[in-house]
């Protein structure tokens, strides 16, 4: 977890805000507060540890607002009571933990030291995928249709056909597709591509 400095911290409630706040004292991050997640898009920066209150929509608008501008930081829901099957919906769309209200300084560290390998396996593998829809993203329509078919399988003079253009023009879109992907190679698009269905 050495690659996070911040924690970003979301909650409502000013006052229950400064009180965790004064509660971190002395933790290797350094914390800044939000009031919502709203916030947080507005302002934050997304190379971050985010702790979040579960309320109202809370977790959910952070777990959206990650998926819609692609990134991935690792999460941590807290809310006063533990409602597994909640819990469990949080952590399968993409929460990192979830920690029980009152929380201070050592359950956070003991989560994050406790887990560290497999929260930095998790944070790579999010980051990742979230780095290559992004690449995708950046794709054209012919383009990623050439990625999709090189992903089948077909060969240039396979994908021609099946998207009837010339075999060059299929050679001239692979190669644009590989430059914006920065893919060394059609199998490393491929590959991209591969990660960037895995979900956040």
């Amino acid at each position: 977890m050495e690659r996070y400095t911040t924690i970003s911290l979301i909650n409502a409630d000013v006052r229950r805000r400064a009180e965790i706040g004064r509660g971190l004292a002395g933790i290797r991050f350094h914390v800044e507060p939000y009031e919502s997640v709203a916030e947080f898009r507005a302002q934050g920066n997304v190379q971050t540890l985010i702790i979040a209150r579960d309320e109202d929509s809370s977790l959910a608008d952070l777990l959206d607002d990650m998926r819609m501008r692609d990134y991935w930081a690792p999460a941590l829901g807290y809310g006063p009571t533990l409602e597994p099957v909640r819990c469990s919906h949080f952590m399968l769309r993409g929460l990192a933990g979830y920690l029980p209200d009152p929380f201070d300084r050592y359950d956070i560290e003991a989560l994050l030291d406790g887990a560290a390998t497999e929260l930095t396996a998790l944070i790579d593998l999010r980051a990742g995928a979230a780095d290559a829809r992004r690449r995708i993203r950046t794709l054209t329509k012919r383009e990623g249709q050439v990625l999709e078919r090189l992903h089948s399988g077909l060969t240039n003079r396979e994908i021609a056909e099946a998207l009837d253009i010339s075999p060059r023009t299929v050679e001239i879109h692979r190669a644009n597709m590989l430059k914006k992907m920065d893919a060394k190679s059609a199998l490393s698009a491929i590959r991209m591509s591969v990660q960037a269905k895995l979900m956040l």
